[in-house]
């Protein structure tokens, strides 16, 4: 039997519910509704982003990207602020110095994607506060892939 990603929903969250409750219930399945066991139950969403720089700001972006990743340049902290705000990058994935970077992130539950969107562009986001990239996120589908998703998930 085919269940709609609709359906599926509905199931995630009175799943969720029933243990973020604690609560225990029986579920009364039809012999013919089959959950496939490979299907995560996920507290969050993932984004691929397609970032372009914008004309002239590829060096400077860089050099910032550096400076940040060095010792003592503040990366782990800004990596887990944002962590604690609920985003979380996995990888970065330069094609040319001049772009695109694709990177893969992961967005803790109940954050919408215009937020999403919002953090991305804003200051603490990849761009360093610098309006060098222009950011272009979407969302990926994990139940089109039966809940496998590009990286473990960190936020739970």
């Amino acid at each position: 039997m085919y269940v709609d990603s609709r359906s599926l929903r509905a199931f995630r969250l009175l799943f969720y519910l029933g243990i973020q409750n604690k609560l225990i219930f029986p579920l009364l399945i039809s012999s013919n509704f089959v959950i496939n066991s490979n299907i995560i139950f996920m507290a969050s969403t993932f984004y691929i982003v397609h970032h372009e720089f914008k004309v002239g700001k590829a060096e400077k972006w860089w050099e910032t990207a550096y400076a940040a990743m060095s010792p003592g340049g503040g990366w782990d902290d800004a990596v887990a602020a944002n962590k604690e705000k609920g985003f979380f990058n996995h990888s970065a994935n330069a094609v040319t110095k001049t772009g695109p970077v694709y990177c893969f992130w992961e967005v803790k539950e109940g954050i919408s994607a215009e937020e999403f969107q919002e953090f991305i562009d804003g200051p603490s986001g990849p761009g360093f506060g610098q309006d060098a990239l222009m950011n272009i996120c979407k969302p990926i589908d994990t139940l089109l892939m039966n809940g496998q998703t590009p990286y473990p998930p960190v936020f739970s």
